[in-house]
């Protein structure tokens, strides 16, 4: 495995000091999200690639075209979503209408999340082309509730840690099989999550994941090379982070494939309708 694109070894948030830690808070507060993925986390193994990435990043989020595709680009791409959970297989799940909002807010803010960086970076990393995209006003304060910790392997039973790796087998690859932290994010609730899991693999078996990851890395890279109209000429990227960031938005296997999953997970539970007591 890539080490370079391993979420889990990554620098954790709730680790980081000085300009670090005012970095992460800045582009949380910019991207209008509650924590960040793994990315931002990755580059912060050296202050200066991450301090120079922002700091090239930031005016291409300023525009307002980032959010503005994030939220409409469900329209732009119809994302496989498996059939709807009757009210009966929902009790049988083991959430409540608590949970299950918390549940969707953490999808939520890792699809806001992922979509986001796979925009504004595959900007940084791509020549200009077509029309330049158009400014938009900023997206509305977002507020998320109180999320809950990430889990780590120790934190979780080994059924539960075999059932995550399961679910991080959709839409990876051979060559980049870093576990995607939403699956650790989400392991509160095992007994959901093996719903989850029996109603998105249909998908993976008949490579409906496999299709729109590559139909929405044609549509990102187009979004992408408008965006880099806005792009700043300085400071230049470094090489090998240009690279990584590339390797980052353009590789099937890594921020693209939790763009397709989270916008599919969230559709799908957009469908589910809320238990009226708890379980």
């Amino acid at each position: 495995m890539n080490q370079q694109h391993d979420p889990v070894s990554a620098l954790k948030e709730q680790e980081a000091t000085g300009e670090i830690a005012d970095l992460f808070a800045e582009i949380k507060d910019v991207m209008h999200i509650p924590m960040l993925t793994s990315i931002w986390r990755i580059l912060a193994r050296s202050l200066d690639n991450l301090r120079t990435t922002w700091r090239l990043t930031k005016p291409l989020f300023d525009t307002g075209y980032p959010n503005h595709i994030y939220q409409t680009l469900a329209k732009r791409v119809s994302f496989p979503t498996p059939s709807p959970l009757s009210k009966e297989q929902l009790e049988t799940s083991g959430i409540n209408a608590k949970d299950l909002l918390t549940f969707q807010a953490i999808v939520n803010a890792y699809t806001r999340s992922n979509t986001l960086n796979m925009i504004a970076l595959t900007a940084l990393v791509v020549e200009p082309a077509g029309q330049p995209a158009d400014v938009h006003s900023g997206p509305p304060r977002v507020d998320w509730p109180a999320l809950p910790s990430v889990l780590e392997e120790q934190d979780v039973s080994p059924s539960t840690w075999s059932l995550i790796h399961a679910l991080n087998t959709f839409g990876s690859t051979p060559d980049q099989p870093g576990l995607a932290t939403l699956w650790r994010h989400l392991a509160h609730w095992p007994r959901f999550l093996e719903v989850v899991h029996a109603s998105f693999a249909p998908l993976q078996e008949n490579q409906e994941i496999k299709q729109f990851i590559q139909e929405v890395l044609v549509e990102m890279n187009r979004i992408g090379q408008q965006l880099a109209h806005h792009r700043a000429p300085s400071p230049a990227l470094p090489e090998s982070v240009r690279t990584q960031v590339a390797q980052y938005v353009q590789h099937p296997g890594l921020v693209v494939r939790m763009v397709v999953i989270g916008h599919s997970l969230a559709s799908w539970l957009q469908s589910i309708p809320v238990p009226n007591k708890d379980i």
